[in-house]
Parts: structure tokens; C-alpha cells; sequence
């Protein structure tokens, strides 16, 4: 309740080491809009467990400065489910390092738009 009632200003204020010392309940606690609104620096600084930690909905919150910051490690640590709700355009900026991430069960899941974004 409390990282819901932060400002979007208030939000982006906080560094990256605060980013990444969030517990995964704590960045679940964040609306959907709240995440959309991360820095890319915020955004890179995740854990995989936070990454894995992360719903659907946020994952679709991103936009795709924010999805090109991933790494391969964070990208691995998504779940097929998480994977197969990333909108194309999300997709197609990753870098060539971030697809190394996908596994192949995460690529069974992948739409045949999705695979062609890749």
C-alpha cells in the first residue's frame, strides 16, 4: 500500500540501488502505471527475481526504451508467460544479447508475430 501511494516524481527519484533493494512484494505493490513511468536506468537495475516476480500487466506497462535496457539475465528469468504477453514492438528492440536470454520452452509459447519481431 505504501509503494502504491508514492508519486510518479517520487518514484523516479529513487536510485538504482533502491530499485533493486525492493523486495518482489514490494515492486508487486507498484500499479501498472507506476511501473510504466521506471527510468531505463530503474528499469536495467532490476533483479531477475524482481523480473520474475513481475505480472503480466506491468510487463505490458513498459514501453520500448524500456524493454531495449534488458539484459539477457533479466529477459531468462521471465517466465513463458510473462514472454507471450510482450507486444511485438517490445520484442524488436531487444538487443541481440537479451534474445540470448529466451529459452526454447519460453519460445514455444511465442505467437508466430512474436517470432518475426525477433
Amino acid at each position: 500500500e505504501q509503494m502504491a501511494a508514492l508519486e510518479t516524481q517520487d518514484l523516479r527519484a529513487l536510485s538504482t540501488a533502491q530499485i533493486r533493494a525492493l523486495s518482489t512484494e514490494q515492486l508487486n505493490a507498484l500499479t501498472t502505471e507506476q511501473v510504466g513511468t521506471l527510468t531505463t536506468a530503474q528499469i536495467a537495475s532490476l533483479s531477475t527475481a524482481q523480473v520474475a516476480g513481475m505480472d503480466t500487466a506491468d510487463l505490458q506497462a513498459l514501453d520500448t526504451a524500456q524493454f531495449k535496457v534488458l539484459s539477457s539475465a533479466q529477459v531468462g528469468a521471465m517466465t513463458s508467460e510473462q514472454l507471450a504477453a510482450i507486444e511485438t514492438a517490445d520484442l524488436a528492440v531487444l538487443t541481440t544479447a537479451a534474445i540470448r536470454g529466451i529459452t526454447s520452452e519460453n519460445i514455444d509459447s511465442f505467437t508466430t508475430d512474436q517470432i518475426q519481431a525477433l
